[in-house]
């Protein structure tokens, strides 16, 4: 039986504005079409781009003395053409940082299979049960043949009033049905679900059964399996912050000592048994160390901070050795779109439970704090503090919501002084009342700024510090801004709300 290619493989010339390309790219595209009755087929190579394999990923990282893997995943209603701009932009953004130039970092752009917005309309009928397309049917003809077909007059007026008001309820849901299909929400929660999750830990496997012989063989080592590690990062953009649920599944398959790792206990910070608890944790497979998780505006419920309980984020988070969040306030695609889709699924008495965690603000002044609280962090209208109080206290024993490190973006500003990922101006905080959330959802349909990727789509300090974050780590990024004090005023510049994580010990679970 023939292997199924799961997943298309190209090296990237990016040609960045000084000419040369020092950090090595790859376009890695998941081969599961947008329809699971599509023919699978590869597509066309994209500009910029080489025909690779794995092998040439693995060669790559042997050759670096200290050897570091970037996965970047995208989110919801990217189609191709937009991912490809996307990772053209970060690949050349990387190889034009010098704090990131000459640190053994290879970049790995994948892409699962998301399609545009209204794209599926084509398909909808043929896609529709019957009895959806019965239901549909039956009210247009009842509300037709009611009003425009029979003569009704003295009181049977009122009994077509009401069978109108019942067509008209009758219609309400295949026309809803028709439309959440349109937008494409569902249909690449699933495909991320299904085919881009488990499309990625079959990458991982993969480079990592090559890497580990190649390791060896670079570094004239014994085949005793403690040879050199890689550092295994991710960033993860909206629906890309699925990708936690892929390191759920690498460390439940591939790290047996890292699961026995977590049921240690608490031990004291920054000591060497502490260290080595958090390197047992970080294992996966032969060859890999999780390192660094950064997650912008991620489409996950900011559910997972306001619980004890074990959820995809925390058992994902204390297996990195950091974890860093880009919010913001102003993101409407998640604080609207993506809350209103999640509505009727999400199990929540209260709205003020039902936000995202892309949608955290930072409750301080511009620049970099240290002082980290559940009371400096707010989701909508309340605290994190706030919302603990009304959880059931077994609950609320243990926050690992001061594991990440966050920052919120809501009035960042680039070098010419325009918003980043809303249309804030220099020495301003961005409105956030009501009217405020809808005046930059017209701010966003009119394209005026992009308030969910406005994080990657030109020059600014924000995307500067998610790819030195995700390369490099904070500690050296901190070094090369010449310590905290000037990254927090470099901070307050670019009016970044900045809350630095405090707290790197083992949660038992």
């Amino acid at each position: 039986m023939p292997q199924i290619q799961r997943f298309s493989v190209y090296m990237v010339d990016v040609k960045p504005d000084n000419g040369r390309q020092v950090v090595p790219a790859f376009f890695v595209e998941s081969m599961a079409p947008d329809n699971i009755d599509d023919k699978v087929g590869a597509l066309a190579t994209p500009e910029h781009c080489i025909p690779s394999k794995i092998d040439n990923i693995v060669e790559m990282l042997a050759q670096q003395q200290n050897p570091k893997l970037l996965i970047n995943v995208h989110g919801f209603n990217t189609p191709r053409e937009k991912v490809l701009e996307i990772y053209t932009k970060s690949f050349q953004a990387v190889n034009q940082d010098n704090a990131i130039q000459g640190s053994g970092v290879v970049c790995v752009g994948y892409r699962w299979p998301s399609e545009r917005m209204l794209t599926p309309w084509r398909s909808g009928f043929n896609a529709a049960p019957w009895f959806l397309i019965g239901v549909l049917a039956a009210a247009l003809a009842a509300f037709y043949l009611v009003n425009f077909y029979f003569e009704i007059c003295g009181w049977w007026k009122v009994a077509r009033i009401a069978v109108t008001a019942v067509t008209a309820i009758m219609a309400v849901v295949p026309v809803t049905l028709f439309l959440l299909r349109l937008i494409v929400y569902f249909r690449d929660g699933f495909r991320a679900t299904t085919f881009g999750v488990p499309d990625l830990v079959n990458l991982v496997r993969q480079i990592d059964d090559k890497l580990s012989e190649k390791l060896k063989t670079h570094s004239g080592e014994a085949s005793d399996g403690n040879g050199r590690k890689v550092d295994l990062s991710f960033l993860g953009h909206s629906m890309g912050g699925f990708v936690v649920n892929a390191v759920r599944i690498l460390s439940d398959v591939f790290s047996p000592e890292a699961i026995a790792a977590l049921n240690y206990g608490v031990r004291e910070l920054g000591s060497e048994e502490e260290r080595q608890e958090r390197e047992r944790r970080s294992k996966i497979g032969n060859s890999f160390l999780l390192r660094r998780l950064v997650l912008v505006s991620p489409d996950i419920p900011s559910e997972v901070l306001l619980t004890g309980r074990s959820n995809a984020l925390q058992s994902s988070l204390i297996r990195f050795q950091e974890a860093h969040l880009f919010s913001n306030e102003g993101d409407e695609i998640l604080r609207n779109i993506s809350t209103t889709a999640n509505f009727f699924s999400l199990p929540t008495k209260n709205r003020r439970f039902g936000y995202r965690l892309g949608n955290v603000g930072v409750l301080t002044g511009w620049g970099v704090s240290e002082n980290l609280t559940l009371r400096s962090l707010r989701v909508g209208s309340h605290t994190l503090y706030e919302l603990y109080a009304e959880l059931d206290a077994a609950q609320s024993e243990d926050s690992f919501a001061e594991r990440l490190t966050y920052f919120d973006c809501t009035d960042s500003i680039d070098e010419e002084g325009q918003g980043v990922v809303t249309d804030a101006v220099r020495g301003a905080s961005t409105n956030l009342s009501w009217l405020g959330h809808l005046r930059l959802l017209l701010v966003y349909v009119r394209g005026k700024a992009d308030v969910h990727s406005g994080y990657f789509l030109k020059p600014s300090l924000v995307r500067q510090l998610i790819y030195r974050f995700a390369c490099i780590g904070y500690g050296d990024s901190e070094q090369f801004y010449n310590g905290l004090a000037a990254l927090s005023d470099l901070c307050k510049k670019k009016q970044i709300k900045a809350l630095k994580a405090g707290v790197s010990t083992v949660v038992s679970t």
